[in-house]
């Protein structure tokens, strides 16, 4: 009776595990999903890094140690993922790539928030942002098509959304490194270019270009708050600002991908909740 008990006791502990974790795998059906999640991949290696200083200065909007946690699982599932579809010897070498640098990177995510720290782990992340990028752009070579472009521009905004709140948030820290600054400036010119690239792309329905509009003005209310001055940083309200351009700018991502293959996409939202995937509204 006891060893009965025990056996049921081991297999409901399974399948609450296979709840918990199993609900983040997914197979990739094509290049437009592909290139959402590998691109996905580009701004989580920014976001752990932003939640990360985001601890470090106690502002708790969103969930901070939640976020950076959620983000080590995303990763680590989405590589699975990806290397799952990878089909060319391209894609493969990019992502074995990914995989040593994400090694050392997890070590330093699991780390004490520290300023110290703060300083390694950025660097660790440019290095595992330039891995991505190689991901993605293997893909997009593969893909071949102005829609796969179109993905990976969008995809990309998700990815300065969070620099930007990183290096602004390292900057509201106390740590004023040479780079930083100028980091800051350029992924803000490239949100803003590409920005006027997806407003004009000939893919945009009625509903990405209203989302888009929704952007746009979120952006323009970003470039008010962003006092860099001596003691006139405002990190909580970029956290919040950039937290909603992320958000809107990975539904249209999402939706982007799925011109691109006319399968259902996994948006983040659904990804960090093992939601199962959704389609976009219509």
């Amino acid at each position: 009776m006891c060893s009965q008990k025990y056996l049921q006791s081991i297999i409901v502990l399974c399948l609450l595990s296979l709840m918990s974790t199993g609900a983040y795998s997914a197979s990739i059906d094509g290049y437009g999903e592909a290139i959402n999640q590998a691109g996905r991949q580009r701004m989580l290696s920014q976001r752990m890094v932003k939640a990360f200083a985001q601890i470090g200065l106690q502002i708790w909007y969103a969930k901070p140690r939640k976020q950076l946690k959620k983000a080590l699982q995303l990763y680590q599932t989405q590589l699975e993922n990806l290397k799952g579809f990878a089909k060319s010897s391209n894609s493969r070498k990019a992502l074995s790539r990914v995989e040593t640098v994400w090694k050392k990177y997890k070590v330093l995510a699991s780390g004490r928030v520290s300023q110290e720290n703060a300083v390694k782990f950025n660097q660790m992340s440019e290095q595992l942002l330039q891995a991505s990028q190689k991901v993605v752009e293997a893909l997009v070579d593969e893909a071949k098509s102005e829609k796969a472009h179109i993905v990976d521009i969008s995809g990309r905004q998700r990815m300065l959304s969070q620099r930007m709140a990183k290096f602004y948030l390292l900057m509201s820290w106390g740590l004023v490194h040479t780079d930083y600054q100028s980091e800051f400036k350029k992924a803000e010119q490239e949100f803003s270019q590409a920005l006027l690239e997806l407003k004009a792309s000939s893919l945009n329905t009625t509903e990405i270009s209203e989302a888009l509009q929704k952007v746009d003005k979120q952006w323009r209310f970003f470039q008010l708050t962003k006092i860099m001055d001596e003691d006139q940083y405002l990190p909580y309200i970029v956290a919040r600002t950039t937290e909603s351009l992320l958000q809107d700018m990975n539904r249209i991502t999402g939706m982007y991908a799925k011109r691109t293959t006319g399968n259902a996409i996994k948006t983040l939202t659904a990804m960090e909740n093992g939601a199962k995937a959704v389609s976009p509204r219509r």
